[in-house]
């Protein structure tokens, strides 16, 4: 039986390969569309697990999840019906997910769960780890609007963007390694969706080094299954941005890398749209997440500050750690405790309106400390955006990341980064160019004409520098 159990272990294919998305048709027919798609993982309900469809499936290589969230009990029948993995989208038993979980090994096959973000099994271990990470909960990312339909301001100043990557950040830095994050958020139903925000939860997601799970809202799966010329092409955009980080997974997948490090976990709100990290990265200043029980578990880059949001509930070591970066130069700020707000409850993701103004308190202060300083990179004309920095583990290249959160491109982009570099590349799905360098005072400058969508800038050291090292 231990044989039995190893050969089906070997067998299982890693969900990390996935492009995943939910897929709107149980007709053979419609997986026509997959050609040239770097769509690879389809998450199908019961009635596509019939032999026609799974057989068209697997003849174009595409690996089918199937769907148990509305039939928990049908795993067996999903893996009778030859299904590549088994998936659960939401809240259920423990039972129920064990039983499932079980039932995926003893086949050989992955399980995939996605539950709310309060119940994702964070540092959980041996047959309870999990093969993704990550939830079903999530904002519909895009600029915040007004009744009037006027950009609503966020605590920090800039628009107030809607963004899930605050929490994938934080999800990518608790995930074990080779275990991929998912977010499978829905479009919401009760107004159009532009084709511009389905590139921006793209975005949203791959810039924080995780996936979102392709899914359409009725009306445009209606017209893609259809034909409608305007489906097929908002579709092709869709998979060029798809092929575009298919292709840089090498670079999304990088870790975060700033001189700004924020200590916070899953009490302190590590999980909630629209905290300290999110505000602090509305601003264009890059930041990377210290969870507590990492502190002196971990290599931390040179730092310049820590902001530790509640430091009453570290252990006597973590502050112990804490106090050794502090003797190192970094200057280390311990949140008052108005910084840690009350989690909202498992069915909510972002905080109430009076804790939003409590938030400007709290940013009010961060701000002053954060000033005009440059923590790695400084992202200026671009208020529409989010950036993310990431680096090589070697230090001689830096990688921004960004995505625009506005329906018309954003132009005349100013970066600067501290250090010399010798080379800056701009890569969007468009294609590749090489960027002319400045000098500044404290490092290197480029200009970036414009930005559809989304993008990433390179920038690269001369051979024997240095960028990041960690001690």
């Amino acid at each position: 039986m231990m044989l039995a159990f190893l050969l089906a272990t070997a067998s299982i294919f890693s969900l990390n390969d996935c492009v995943p998305a939910r897929w709107p048709s149980s007709a053979a027919q419609s997986l026509s569309l997959l050609k040239n798609s770097p769509v690879n993982c389809l998450i199908v309900e019961p009635a596509a697990w019939s032999p026609v469809f799974v057989n068209a499936a697997h003849e174009r290589k595409v690996r089918l999840l199937a769907d148990l969230s509305n039939t928990p009990g049908d795993a067996a029948k999903a893996l009778a019906a030859n299904v590549d993995a088994l998936y659960l989208e939401g809240n259920f038993p423990e039972e129920v997910v064990s039983k499932a979980r079980a039932l995926a090994a003893q086949a050989g096959k992955p399980f995939a769960w996605l539950p709310d973000r309060m119940h994702m099994p964070i540092h959980k271990t041996g047959r309870d780890a999990p093969m993704v990470l990550g939830s079903y909960q999530g904002l519909w990312p895009g600029v915040k609007l007004g009744h009037e339909g006027e950009a609503e301001a966020a605590p920090s100043g800039p628009p107030w963007i809607e963004t899930n990557s605050g929490f994938l950040r934080f999800a990518r830095t608790e995930a074990p390694a080779g275990v991929p994050v998912w977010i499978a958020n829905r479009p919401p139903e009760d107004r159009a969706v532009t084709m511009e925000r389905y590139l921006q939860s793209i975005g949203d997601a791959a810039m924080a080094g995780a996936h979102w799970v392709v899914s359409f809202d009725a009306a445009f799966a209606k017209r893609l299954l259809a034909g409608e010329a305007d489906a097929l092409a908002t579709w092709e955009r869709i998979n060029r941005v798809l092929r575009f980080y298919r292709q840089h997974r090498d670079l999304t997948e990088l870790p975060d890398y700033s001189k700004l490090a924020i200590v916070q976990d899953v009490e302190s709100g590590a999980l909630v749209s629209g905290s300290v990290l999110d505000m602090v990265s509305s601003k264009h200043v890059p930041a990377f997440v210290v969870p507590p029980a990492s502190l002196g578990a971990v290599a931390i880059p040179q730092l310049k500050l820590m902001l530790n949001i509640d430091p009453q509930a570290l252990t006597d070591e973590q502050k112990a750690t804490l106090r050794q970066e502090a003797r190192k130069g970094v200057m280390l700020i311990n949140g008052p405790p108005q910084w840690k707000l009350a989690l909202p409850p498992p069915s909510e993701v972002t905080f109430t309106d009076d804790q939003i103004k409590q938030l400007d308190e709290v940013w009010s202060e961060i701000n002053r400390t954060l000033g005009r300083d440059n923590f790695a990179v400084r992202v200026f004309g671009a208020p529409a955006m989010l950036s993310n920095l990431k680096a090589a583990p070697d230090g001689g290249k830096l990688v921004l990341q960004l995505v625009n959160y506005s329906d018309y491109p954003v132009e005349a982009i100013t970066v600067h980064a501290l250090g010399k570099f010798a080379k800056a590349t701009l890569l969007v799905p468009e294609g590749t160019a090489e960027v002319e360098l400045f000098d500044f005072e404290d490092g290197s400058g480029a200009d970036l004409s414009k930005v559809n969508d989304v993008a990433i800038l390179v920038l690269e050291k001369s051979a024997g520098s240095s960028t990041a090292k960690t001690e």
